[in-house]
């Protein structure tokens, strides 16, 4: 936990232990303030006059510093949260900007969305409200069984044993619910991104909802996290109940071993010191109880906070992509893959296994293969999406790796079937492209792939607004805005995933057109199942399970009757599909 807020608040961390350091001595006086309660109710009972005014004037000083060091430490604990919301979500950003593009699943950003949001506000409100009141009540007993020692070591003795007792079970009851709760927040998450979801894709819904079951994956995410939660609730009941029995249980005993002594003497013979003594021990033990009681009423909070914090410590433990400082000099813009072996987590098999592959500078080489054959994973690599597990893979004779990811950048231009734009005008998102591009370059670019006419009829033209995530604009429109944002950037290096699938038959052709222009003036890495864009090729690769099993041009690849010529009977074979038969005569 404390590891997990030195991370947080970075060069701040100073404000968090300075804070923790006042709240243990405030925490000590609190404590001894009730050891010196007891010792003047002790002198009174004794009568001891002299002493009575020492005492008081003793508890009185302890706990107006008490008093004064609660508001410090109350100002440093909203102090640190403050901190923490100011700039902790800036340095859990920085390190999620390091991790590998591939990070960023669907899992994993509902996960980072709830706890930017929600989870950092529950961890800000720790020190003030939570962090206080609960190393208080952990450091008082301390204070008191020492005290115990001092009136009765047998009981000290007894207190001492006890703190272990509860900090095990209070450990087992938080283990008990921690599991559920886990589940609890990741369908927290999930629902929240399904209702995002709903909201994003209600077009779909309503074009697709004849059955009324739009709301099925919402209502689903729903149920799920219904049912954890109520999981939740009893095992956190269940905790709480085992708590509690602990700490009556070790209060009986303590009682009863208090009052023994009483017992076990004849009443006309009990001495004053002994009465007074007893006394004393039970005024100290019903704050022990206290304080033991406080803690335990805290641990659903701070269980509940530890989960966030846990989370918090997993994004922070997943590692960054190494980054190099060191400019390199590249020989040429080819692209070099040498025995790379790669999965994308320990769980799951190697989606490549031993792939060596060249792919010349300026040449444009075609990846095809099955789905699932590592296609994109090839061009995710080239673009160090991940690191490969074994191998290298290098660009321009040098190793992805010792590459600074500015240098890497400023390579590679990618065109991913999957693309997203930004809030904002065709012009903004153009210039994530290139931020210097002026309009007439960007009206050449987007006239190259097909969407010179639309922009000229736009009222607004280039600072037309595309909407969240371009909604204003077709799928195709979409599509190829990406293209032209990725074709401005005039990188050395074009990766291309699928960039066609969106588009008709009319727009494949100019992207073909596009690419074939480019031909020899950049280095084009390809995945494609458009022949046109295949036979256009320099170079074809054939992948199968994770391996490149065929490579050539497409005259030496037809002749070997290998799994290229497969791939192109199947294409020609979808497409001569026409409607024979009754079907036909009906049309």
């Amino acid at each position: 936990m404390l590891r997990t807020f030195s991370q947080l608040l970075g060069e701040d961390r100073f404000i968090f232990y300075r804070y923790i350091g006042l709240t243990v001595l405030y925490a000590v006086l609190c404590g001894l303030s009730m050891v010196l309660l007891a010792m003047l109710l002790a002198q009174v009972l004794h009568g001891k006059h002299d002493q009575i005014i020492t005492f008081l004037l003793l508890m009185i000083l302890c706990i107006a510093v008490c008093w004064g060091l609660r508001r410090v430490v109350e100002q440093k604990g909203i102090q640190v949260g403050i901190t923490v919301l100011s700039g902790a979500r800036l340095r859990l950003g920085e390190h999620v900007a390091s991790l590998p593009v591939g990070w960023f699943n669907q899992k994993n950003s509902a996960q980072f969305n709830h706890i930017v949001s929600q989870g950092m506000m529950a961890v800000a409100q720790l020190p003030a409200h939570v962090f206080t009141p609960l190393i208080t009540s952990l450091i008082t007993p301390i204070v008191i069984v020492v005290a115990l020692f001092f009136w009765s070591p047998i009981l000290g003795l007894m207190a001492l044993i006890a703190l272990p007792i509860f900090a095990f079970i209070f450990w087992l009851s938080a283990k008990i619910a921690r599991y559920t709760d886990a589940t609890y927040q990741e369908n927290f998450a999930q629902t929240s991104q399904r209702i995002v979801e709903f909201a994003q894709a209600q077009s779909v819904f309503r074009a697709f909802n004849g059955e009324g079951n739009s709301r099925r994956f919402l209502d689903q995410a729903f149920d799920r996290q219904r049912r954890s939660a109520f999981k939740l609730i009893m095992l956190s009941s269940s905790a709480a109940v085992l708590n509690t029995w602990v700490i009556q249980i070790v209060s009986a005993l303590l009682l009863i071993l208090t009052l023994f002594g009483l017992t076990v003497t004849p009443f006309d013979q009990i001495l004053l010191s002994e009465l007074i003594a007893t006394v004393v021990l039970l005024v100290l033990l019903c704050r022990f109880i206290e304080a033991i009681t406080e803690v335990a009423s805290y641990s659903e909070v701070l269980r509940g906070a530890t989960a966030q914090l846990a989370a918090i410590q997993a994004i922070f433990d997943e590692k960054a992509l190494a980054e190099v400082s060191v400019t390199q000099t590249l020989v040429d813009h080819s692209i070099c893959f040498k025995d790379v072996y790669f999965s994308y987590d320990q769980e799951s098999t190697q989606v490549l296994q031993g792939l060596n592959l060249n792919i010349a500078s300026g040449s444009m080489t075609a990846l095809i293969g099955a789905s699932g054959s590592g296609k994109s994973t090839v061009a995710k690599l080239a673009a160090r999406f991940y690191d490969a597990d074994q191998g290298q893979v290098t660009l321009g004779g040098v190793d992805v790796k010792q590459l600074p990811y500015a240098q890497l950048t400023t390579q590679i231009s990618q065109i991913f079937q999957d693309n997203y734009l930004f809030a904002g005008s065709i012009a903004d998102n153009m210039r994530i492209g290139r931020s210097d591009a002026n309009e007439a370059e960007m009206l050449a670019v987007l006239t190259q792939v097909g969407l010179g006419e639309m922009i000229a009829d736009l009222p607004d033209g280039l600072n037309t607004l595309v909407g969240e995530a371009g909604a204003r604009l077709s799928g195709g429109e979409r599509q190829r805005m990406a293209i032209a944002r990725a074709l401005i950037k005039d990188a050395p290096i074009l990766l291309v995933d699928e960039a066609t699938a969106a588009l008709d038959t009319q727009n494949q052709a100019i992207i073909c057109e596009v690419l074939n222009r480019l031909r020899g003036k950049k280095t084009i890495l390809v995945i494609a199942h458009q022949l046109s864009t295949i036979r256009a090729a320099d170079h074809i690769a054939v992948l199968h399970q994770g391996s490149v099993v065929e490579q050539g041009t497409v005259t030496e690849l037809s002749q070997l009757n290998g799994h290229y010529q497969h791939f192109v009977e199947k294409s020609h074979h979808v497409q001569g599909w026409k409607i024979t038969g009754s079907m036909q005569a009906e049309v």
